[in-house]
């Protein structure tokens, strides 16, 4: 009788152990908009549907895990620059682009996808009725970007959630060199900017990722009223706004020559100063809900006020390639990036 307690014992005692270790190979997360999912552990093949969010899983020194990806701006291997192939030297095999496709997905033996909550719901609940457990994103300001980041540290391992805080410290670290160099200039004195998109009159909304780094960078977004994604408007209601400063964005045949030269634009404040900036580009866009938005902040505060305080954006910028992304950057590459 002792002894079939005893086996009875040592039983449940190993069936208590066996569930311990079962817990111990997943993690429960919830994800961006509020969806629980179970990621069983090690996560080794991965892939992002979520150009922006590939972008996390470099950051997070786990990019060999990805099997498919795809990546913000690159809509086919011809239009990769040369810093992706530097960056990535499998991006000829992991690349994909527009809609995507579950049987492909699912031949590629996907253990996690990461997608865009917004755009790809319907393609996240068939991944899900397949049994393989998805993270939706939801970025569209700098506090939702550092809970990506964390989240997805989190789904990818003990290593991966270390860098995850440790980027989360530096964007911090980051943004508050600025909010204190911004100390010195006067609300009423701060600059007001028009963030344009990939077209003259196509503009930012106060929505989206963009009016969250002109704010953070200490500038006035414009156009911060309009909701929305990209809107359109009319050259009368950029002649009313008269911005002091013009930013294009990375991407796009839009170039700062074009505003420049354009008769009609000329009145504007920000053209007689010749204040009309494109941003940089190494990799991933500054201007989008990516890891490097952190060194946006810090480019954007140095062109809306020249005279501030040095922030060393060289060096952070050397920081952040070298650190996160194992990147060794050109002097070009270099110079550009720290408004030289």
């Amino acid at each position: 009788m002792r002894r079939a307690a005893r086996t009875s014992f040592l039983t449940a005692a190993f069936l208590f152990l066996a569930i311990a270790a079962l817990a111990d190979d997943a993690v429960e997360l919830v994800d961006q908009t509020g969806a629980v999912l179970r990621v069983e552990q090690p996560v080794e093949r991965l892939v992002s549907v979520y150009g922006a969010g590939t972008f996390y899983v470099y950051t997070l020194g786990a990019a060999d895990r990805l099997v498919m990806a795809w990546y913000i701006g690159v809509k086919g291997i011809e239009s990769a620059w040369d810093a992706m192939f530097r960056l990535e030297p499998r991006l000829r095999d992991l690349l994909a682009f527009g809609d995507p496709n579950v049987e492909e997905i699912v031949a590629r033996e996907a253990q996690l996808v990461m997608v865009d909550g917004s755009r790809h719901s319907a393609f996240a609940d068939q991944m899900a009725d397949l049994g393989v457990p998805v993270i939706r994103y939801l970025v569209e300001s700098p506090e939702e970007l550092k809970e990506a980041l964390l989240l997805t540290g989190r789904a990818l391992g003990s290593d991966a959630l270390a860098r995850a805080e440790r980027f989360v410290a530096d964007y911090d670290r980051v943004m508050g060199a600025v909010a204190s160099a911004l100390e010195q200039v006067p609300r009423d004195d701060r600059v007001r900017v028009l963030f344009l998109g990939t077209a003259p009159l196509l503009v930012a909304s106060g929505e989206m990722y963009q009016t969250h780094l002109i704010e953070a960078a200490g500038g006035v977004s414009v156009s911060r009223e309009l909701l929305g994604y990209w809107r359109e408007v009319n050259l009368e209601q950029v002649l009313v706004w008269d911005p002091d400063v013009i930013l294009i964005p990375p991407y796009g045949a839009l170039w700062p020559e074009e505003i420049l030269a354009n008769a009609d634009w000329a009145p504007l404040r920000a053209v007689q100063a010749g204040r009309v900036h494109r941003m940089p580009r190494v990799i991933a866009p500054m201007d989008a809900p990516v890891p490097e938005s952190l060194l946006a902040v810090a480019w954007m505060a140095q062109v809306f006020y020249p005279n501030l305080p040095d922030l060393n954006l060289a060096a952070e910028v050397d920081r952040f390639y070298t650190s996160y992304y194992g990147y060794d950057l050109t002097e070009a590459e270099r110079a550009a990036l720290a408004g030289r």
